[in-house]
């Protein structure tokens, strides 16, 4: 809600200045007695306001980027496994824990339907929360890179094991994204998905009791790359490097 009005508020900024640009101009024609007086104000004006329309378009960008990555949480918690694909871009790549790294929007739908067949099916949770974004859009506008909580909540209700091997059992869990962005014929997809396990267990233990280990890669799904960080979950303490600075020192933040 505050970057809606703050776009709103910015928009009208720019209008704002555009007609005090036209106003001063007109007065400018009429008592200048040379050019080099004519022109200063208003390109002070004009450079305010070619300003302001940049950060506008970068907020723009910044809420492109949060809608795109939170319709891929809700599509996840339907297991709408084909518009998920579609969210990547031509080259785009999908890692998650540690099964490697899958390339393009077909190898990112056989991942999704290796966890459980299309759609939501009777007795299968998979709610995917998508928290805490820090998005950084490049100069250039063309790509970005942006950082994610999630939360997971999900199991079978049934006697099936599933596809993916797990036995009938509620699960938690939690973890990071580090994903990069890219503007595709003017539309933000998905370049880089980078999910990081912090923790999961079972909801009848609890991380308390029961922690389970980094995921690897199947063998009924083999990855196109493998996988690029190897780590320890929880009680393990890795914790994946930030994209970005320390928005108050300006300093990379020291991983201890």
């Amino acid at each position: 809600m505050k970057r809606i009005v703050t776009t709103v508020l910015a928009i009208g900024l720019v209008s704002g200045l555009i007609a005090a640009g036209a106003a001063l101009t007109a007065l400018h024609q009429a008592r200048a007695q040379d050019a080099g007086a004519e022109q200063t104000p208003l390109q002070a004006l004009q450079e305010r306001a070619q300003h302001i329309s940049e950060k506008i378009t970068l907020l723009e960008d910044e809420n492109a980027i949060e809608n795109l990555q939170r319709t891929y949480g809700f599509f996840v918690d339907k297991a709408l496994y084909s518009d998920i694909a579609k969210l990547f871009a031509k080259d785009g790549t999908l890692e998650i824990g540690g099964r490697g790294v899958f390339v393009g929007p077909e190898r990112v739908h056989e991942y999704m339907t290796f966890l459980s067949d299309e759609g939501p099916a009777y007795g299968l949770l998979m709610n995917h929360l998508q928290l805490q974004p820090v998005i950084h859009v490049a100069p250039d506008g063309k790509t970005a890179r942006g950082r994610w909580r999630f939360m997971a909540m999900g199991g079978e209700k049934s006697e099936d094991a599933g596809k993916a091997g797990l036995p009938s059992f509620g699960y938690l869990g939690e973890g990071d994204y580090e994903n990069e962005y890219v503007k595709e014929d003017g539309v933000w997809k998905i370049k880089t998905l980078h999910g990081i396990f912090r923790m999961y267990t079972q909801d009848t233990e609890g991380w308390a009791k029961v922690a389970l280990p980094l995921t690897a890669p199947e063998k009924d799904l083999p990855p196109d790359q493998p996988p690029t960080k190897l780590y320890e979950m929880y009680p393990g303490t890795y914790i994946p490097p930030f994209h970005y600075d320390n928005p108050v020192t300006g300093k990379p933040v020291e991983m201890q």
